[in-house]
C-alpha cells in the first residue's frame, strides 16, 4: 500500500488483553501515545480507533504526529 503525500500516516498497535485494565475505548480515543528509547521520543501519535479482537486483546490505530519541541 503506497502512502499518498500529505495524507496522515497511520499504523496499528496490537495491545494485550491486560491493556483493558488501564483504559477503555473512551479513555484512549484522542489521546497522545509515545514510545521512548533511552529518553528520546522515537514515535508519537494520537489514538484514532479502537478495535476489539476476539481473543480479548485490542488493536489501536494511531495517527502519527510530529512536534518540534
Amino acid at each position: 500500500m503506497e502512502h499518498e503525500p500529505g495524507a496522515p500516516v497511520r499504523f496499528t498497535l496490537p495491545m494485550e488483553p491486560s491493556f483493558r485494565e488501564k483504559t477503555d475505548r473512551e479513555g484512549a480515543l484522542g489521546k497522545q501515545i509515545r514510545w521512548s528509547l533511552d529518553g528520546d521520543v522515537m514515535m508519537q501519535g494520537v489514538v484514532v480507533d479502537w478495535q476489539d479482537e476476539p481473543d480479548g486483546s485490542v488493536t489501536l490505530t494511531v495517527e502519527a504526529s510530529y512536534t518540534d519541541e
